[in-house]
C-alpha cells in the first residue's frame, strides 16, 4: 500500500472513485468527466510537475484514495508565494479508517509550497485538517444569501425532495400566485425583498476587462490572487463548460462617466438558486453594484442568490437584505508563515470563489 503521484493512466479509476463515493452516484461515471479531469490536473496553464496530485493504492494495486492538487499564483504585497489548493479528496469506504487519508494528506503537505488551501471542505474533512494544524479561516467562511422571489423560492425548496414530474406540476400550478406575490414584495418600499434600481450601466464582461478589474481593484488588500491572460481565459472557459450550476453570466458596471466601478460573475439557474462567483469594485459603489446584481438575477429568472461575502463589505450586504451563515464549503488553510494566515483571518485577502478549488469543480 502506497501513495504516489497521480498520472494520466489513473484517470478512469479516479473518476469512478470520485463519481461513486464523492458524488455518491450509482453506476458508471459520465464519459465527459474523464477529459475534464485530464484538463484540470494535467493541461491547465498552471499545471507543473512540482505540484502533483496523489493517489493511494491498496495491496492489489487498486486506487482507493485520491487528493487533487491545483497550483495557484498568489502575492503578498509584491512578493509571490507558492500556493497549492487541495480538492476532490476521496477515499473508498473500505479504506476509510486506515492509512489512506493521512498518507495522502502527508504527501500534500510535503510539497514545496508557502500556503495550502481548500475552499470546499466538508465537515469531516475540516475536522481531519484541523487535527493536522490547519486553520478554519472565519473571514472566508461567511456565506450570504439574498431572496429575490420569496414565494418562488418557497415552492422551489418544497419541490426539491419530490420527483421531477410532481415538482414540475407544483411549480406550474403555483406560478401565477408566486408571480403576483413576488411582484408586490419587490415594489413595497420597506420590504426586505425590494429590488432597487441601480444607476450603473452594464455591459458584458470579457476576459481582458476582467483581468483589468482584478488588477485595479486589489490595491487596498495585502494579499491577492495573481492572474495572466492565458490562465484567466482557460479558467473562464472551464467554468462556462461546466453546466451543473447553470450558465455563467459576467457583467461589468460603469458610472455616468463611463468609468469602470465594479463587476459581478454568477451562475444563472432559472427557477433555482444562483451561485455568485465574485463581486468586486469600488467600495463606495458596493450598494449600487448589489442592486444591479439582484435586479439582473431576478430578470434572469433566479429566485435567490448565494455566495461568500468579502468581510469588508458585510455591512453593505446586510443593508441590502442579505442573510448570513457559515454553512457551505469550508475554507481552511495552513502555512509555514503564520503572518500569511493572519492576513487571511483578518479579511485582508482579495480572494473569492473565482480564485480557488470551488471554481474548478468538475461537476456531474
Amino acid at each position: 500500500m502506497a501513495v504516489r503521484a497521480f498520472i494520466q493512466n489513473d484517470i478512469p479509476q479516479v473518476v469512478r472513485l470520485y463519481w461513486n463515493y464523492m458524488r455518491r452516484k450509482k453506476g458508471s461515471a459520465p464519459t465527459s468527466l474523464q477529459p475534464f479531469f485530464r484538463e484540470l490536473y494535467f493541461a491547465n496553464p498552471w499545471s507543473d510537475g512540482n505540484s502533483p496530485s496523489f493517489v493511494y493504492e491498496d495491496k492489489s494495486g487498486k486506487i482507493v484514495g485520491f487528493l487533487g492538487v491545483t497550483p495557484r499564483k498568489v502575492a503578498v504585497g509584491d512578493e509571490p508565494i507558492r500556493v497549492a489548493y487541495g480538492g476532490n479528496f476521496v477515499v473508498h469506504p473500505e479504506a476509510r479508517g486506515g492509512p489512506a487519508a493521512p498518507r495522502l494528506l502527508d504527501a500534500y503537505l510535503a510539497g514545496d509550497h508557502d500556503l495550502w488551501l481548500t475552499d470546499s471542505a466538508n465537515e469531516k474533512t475540516r475536522q481531519i485538517l484541523e487535527r493536522l494544524g490547519f486553520r478554519t479561516i472565519a473571514a472566508l467562511n461567511i456565506h450570504w444569501a439574498r431572496l429575490l422571489k420569496p414565494t418562488h423560492f418557497a415552492v422551489h425548496a418544497l419541490s426539491r425532495p419530490m420527483g421531477a414530474v410532481v415538482s414540475s406540476a407544483l411549480k406550474v400550478m403555483a406560478k401565477p400566485f408566486c408571480a403576483l406575490a413576488d411582484g408586490v414584495a419587490a415594489r413595497i418600499s420597506d420590504s426586505p425583498f425590494r429590488l432597487a434600481r441601480s444607476p450603473l450601466q452594464a455591459a458584458g464582461l470579457d476576459v481582458d476587462t476582467l483581468l483589468q478589474c482584478q488588477t485595479e481593484f486589489r490595491k487596498d488588500y495585502a494579499l491577492w490572487a495573481e492572474y495572466d491572460i492565458d490562465f484567466l481565459k482557460w479558467l473562464v472557459s472551464f467554468m462556462e463548460r461546466r453546466q451543473k450550476r447553470g450558465s455563467l453570466r459576467k457583467i461589468v458596471l460603469r458610472d455616468g462617466k463611463r468609468e469602470i466601478v465594479g463587476w459581478y460573475i454568477y451562475y444563472v439557474k432559472r427557477g433555482g438558486v444562483g451561485e455568485v462567483v465574485q463581486v468586486g469594485g469600488e467600495s463606495k459603489q458596493t450598494k449600487a453594484i448589489l442592486d444591479h446584481l439582484f435586479s439582473d438575477a431576478a430578470e434572469q429568472g433566479v429566485v435567490a442568490l448565494h455566495g461568500v461575502v468579502d468581510l469588508r463589505r458585510i455591512a453593505e450586504f446586510s443593508d441590502k437584505g442579505c442573510i448570513f451563515t457559515c454553512r457551505g464549503g469550508w475554507t481552511i488553510a495552513q502555512s509555514r508563515n503564520s503572518g500569511v494566515l493572519d492576513l487571511l483571518e483578518r479579511g485582508d485577502g482579495f480572494l473569492s470563489r473565482l480564485d480557488g478549488e470551488w471554481s474548478l469543480d468538475p461537476g456531474d
